[in-house]
């Protein structure tokens, strides 16, 4: 006889039902056990809570405000103690009106930082005795005798950090006219923004019913976050914990300030009953919470292993690159099961911004370039030597080389006027400085010799960089030639040669120059150097290396020929990124 075997999976079933009953139901009479000890607890211990928290938040207030108002004093001590001060004070009446222009204007520079230095403040003027004037951020006005009455009869006679003034609220700082005189020359006038201030106040209250003031040290309120605000203190003293305000009853907490002599008031309606009764229904939300866990526990492993990767991805990662932001990279990925696909991103990212950045670099140098050499090649100088040359010529009759010399300049202009191409063939290029080399030989004459090499075949048609040769030549005739001798013996040399890693175009001038100044250009170059003589080298350069990558660009060495010699690099295949 066959038995029948036991129906384990439902004794199993069975035991885990009941397991997971008898759990729920401690859970639920531990919970409600908690519940019924902290709702009988908490109302005094949350009333302490909340009321601490208040009183560190209204120090948290209290603290920016005085840290705000902290640096603007300092600058504002600062602006007192520049030199700027003491020119005018002592000097504004022998200048010149130049002079004393630079003076005001420098002055209204400094109050414009004033006013720049931090959000709570609304203006800034300085008030000069000693030469009747008034330097704001924006304006410079003569000094109105009876203001400055008004200032030394209200101001000076308190010495409050931070006063009412007209109804304004300002902050000051002085110097006398001498030492121990007690008389004011020269005064700064801060103006705090009282809305600022008050949407600072508001930005801290935690209820609309919440009044949050500051009252000065004669506990005079000079701003509020609400209008019932300013009529406080009129009926309630400096300690006092409670108040009744238009019938409702207030708990007042106060923070003082020793370095700006004010004090900040918090009036807040007690709602402790209704913080324990929430503390009630926050454990009841707790079971919740619990019971929710047991039952979402499956989820939460795909939550961590598909959800946050992808929320990582498709929300944070492409939210920024969508935003332009291609500087952006997914970090913190080693564990997650997406980290290839995160890789990935990364280097498409970074590959586009690569691009994105060399595309842009080019775009600039290129149009930085070209800018400067048409400016070069068409300013007057070069216009009436051309022009004077092509004149004298004619004058001696010499038509055939002043035919030729119009067609040079023709090719010139077109080539560096005709389009904006960044890039040209190699060929183009050389014949471009070919043409300009034979220009500056009917200039020269026999004082210089040009030796143009042949550009091989086979580098031809190389895509390179627009306006890198001719710039070259154009140096050496400048800073080489310029100034020789009309005796003969001064040689520019132009060549090409073919390496094992591509083309080195040679160009050099006899010279006497030494090994220390050649150096010493060689090293601005290649640190990006674009002032003075080399600003035309430093560009090729960047160009180069930009279009052809870091192995390309010049060298600068000592010629056998006596002057410099500058080589362009030009590897033998053009780098391509691909997919």
């Amino acid at each position: 006889m066959i038995k029948a075997k036991p129906n384990n999976s439902n004794l199993v079933f069975r035991m885990i039902y009941k397991r997971f009953l008898l759990i729920i139901a401690a859970i639920l009479t531990i919970s409600i056990v908690l519940g019924v000890m902290l709702f009988f607890r908490s109302q005094g211990y949350y009333a302490d809570v909340i009321y601490n928290k208040q009183v560190e938040r209204l120090g948290f207030v209290n603290r920016s405000i005085e840290n705000e108002i902290e640096i603007v004093k300092r600058v504002q001590y600062n602006v007192m103690m520049n030199d700027s001060i003491e020119s005018i004070r002592y000097f504004y009446e022998s200048s010149t009106f130049f002079e004393r222009y630079e003076m005001m204007e420098a002055m209204r520079g400094q109050m414009e930082a004033l006013k720049n230095s931090s959000r709570l403040v609304a203006d800034a003027k300085i008030y000069f005795k000693s030469v009747n004037k008034v330097i704001g951020s924006d304006e410079i006005n003569d000094l109105d005798p009876a203001v400055w009455k008004d200032i030394g009869r209200d101001l000076f006679t308190d010495s409050s950090p931070v006063q009412n003034y007209h109804d304004r609220l300002i902050i000051k700082e002085a110097l006398t006219e001498s030492p121990g005189s007690g008389l004011p020359d020269c005064v700064i006038i801060v103006d705090l923004d009282k809305m600022a201030i008050e949407e600072q106040l508001k930005y801290a209250q935690l209820t609309d019913q919440d009044i949050i003031a500051l009252a000065d040290r004669h506990h005079h309120i000079i701003v509020s976050s609400t209008v019932d605000g300013y009529s406080l203190l009129k009926d309630t003293p400096e300690l006092q914990k409670q108040i009744k305000l238009n019938g409702q009853k207030y708990e007042v907490i106060q923070s003082e300030s020793s370095f700006l002599e004010t004090r900040l008031f918090w009036l807040y309606v007690d709602n402790t009953n209704q913080v324990a009764v929430g503390i009630s229904l926050t454990i009841l939300l707790i079971f919740i919470v619990i019971i929710g866990l047991i039952i979402l526990s499956g989820f939460l492993d795909s939550y961590r292993r598909v959800y946050n990767p992808l929320k990582i991805l498709l929300e944070d990662a492409f939210q920024q690159v969508r935003a332009g932001n291609f500087k952006y990279r997914i970090t913190k990925y080693e564990k997650s099961h997406l980290a290839p696909l995160y890789s990935s991103f990364n280097e498409m990212v970074s590959r586009i911004d690569t691009l994105i950045e060399k595309d842009l670099k080019q775009q600039l140098l290129i149009s930085h370039a070209q800018l400067k050499h048409l400016q070069a090649q068409i300013n007057p100088h070069f216009m009436y030597n051309s022009y004077y040359l092509l004149y004298r010529m004619i004058k001696m009759r010499d038509y055939e080389n002043s035919v030729l010399l119009c067609e040079h300049l023709g090719k010139f202009y077109e080539y560096i006027t005709r389009d904006g191409e960044d890039e040209k063939m190699l060929r183009e290029e050389v014949e471009h400085a070919r043409v300009y080399a034979a220009i500056q030989s009917y200039r020269f004459g026999h004082r210089v010799r040009v030796e143009f090499g042949d550009l091989p075949e086979n580098w031809a048609y190389e895509l390179i960089p627009r306006l890198i040769i001719q710039p070259l030549l154009e140096n050496a005739f400048h800073y080489g030639f310029e100034k020789v001798s009309s005796s003969g013996g001064n040689i520019l040399r132009i060549s090409f040669h073919q390496v094992d890693k591509g083309l080195i175009i040679c160009v050099e001038n006899s010279g006497d120059d030494d090994e220390h100044t050649i150096q010493e250009i060689s090293n601005l170059i290649l640190r990006g150097n674009r002032d003075g003589e080399v600003t035309a080298l430093s560009n090729i350069h960047k160009r180069l290396q930009i279009f052809f990558g870091p192995e390309s660009g010049l060298a600068i060495v000592k010629s056998d020929l006596g002057g410099f010699r500058v080589e362009i690099h030009i590897p033998g295949q053009r780098t391509v990124e691909t997919e």
